[in-house]
């Protein structure tokens, strides 16, 4: 008698950012954002107040954006290749659709970001605060979140399938109708986090966060 195979173990990997060592800052960087469709490349930004802006397309690759404010900015797309943002303020940024591969956003503020659609690949948000970012009908592969704060984020209908939170706080945040097979929630804060039955089933999570899923699983732990 045949034996039923066991199902495969995951295995999480993401590549991180291809960014050359050594880079020097760029001359008069707020000049590089004034035009309608602005392109960036092997470049670091750094230290400019860029808030409230508007342009249809943002295009940047293999390059590092520290301490720069682009708080209330609204784009048309903004499409984002091995590049690093550090401690920048994004809060209430607004895209239409966004795409993003080998990404890394390190203490941002991302408060109220919008996007309409996210296409994420090895992409990592690290720290800072993502209260009320909306990440709605986006993708995430082989992405993972780092100590985040995304309290009251929206989640719905994205697929998360094998991302990782780690120490996060999911809040309230609103996780119906996505995809999360594979997704590791372990250690994370999960209470009031909105989602379906359906919806949990093939998450990875840890004994005390099974407990708090058990009701919704209509699962009685005597």
């Amino acid at each position: 008698m045949k034996q039923a195979k066991s199902p495969k173990e995951f295995v999480f990997h993401r590549r991180e950012p291809e960014i050359q060592g050594e880079m020097i800052a760029a001359v008069n960087a707020e000049a590089l954002f004034e035009r309608d469709a602005i392109s960036i490349s092997d470049s670091l930004i750094e230290g400019v107040e860029l808030q409230s802006r508007n342009a249809t397309s943002l295009f940047m690759e293999a390059s590092i954006v520290e301490r720069v404010n682009l708080s209330n900015c609204s784009f048309g797309s903004i499409k984002l290749a091995n590049v690093r943002l550090v401690n920048c303020d994004l809060a209430n940024l607004e895209a239409r659709e966004m795409n993003l591969v080998r990404v890394e956003f390190i203490n941002c503020r991302m408060t109220g970001f919008r996007a309409g659609k996210v296409e994420c690949q090895d992409v990592l948000i690290s720290q800072g605060d993502q209260r009320y970012s909306q990440f709605r009908f986006s993708h995430f592969k082989s992405s993972e979140f780092e100590s985040c704060n995304f309290e009251d984020a929206d989640f719905y209908g994205t697929d998360l399938s094998g991302t990782r939170f780690h120490r996060c706080d999911l809040r309230n945040a609103e996780m119906s109708k996505s995809k999360l097979v594979d997704a590791d929630l372990r250690g994370s804060v999960v209470d009031g986090l909105q989602l379906n039955a359906e919806d949990i089933r093939g998450a990875v999570v840890d004994a005390a966060q099974a407990m708090l899923f058990a009701p919704l699983l209509g699962i009685r732990v005597a």
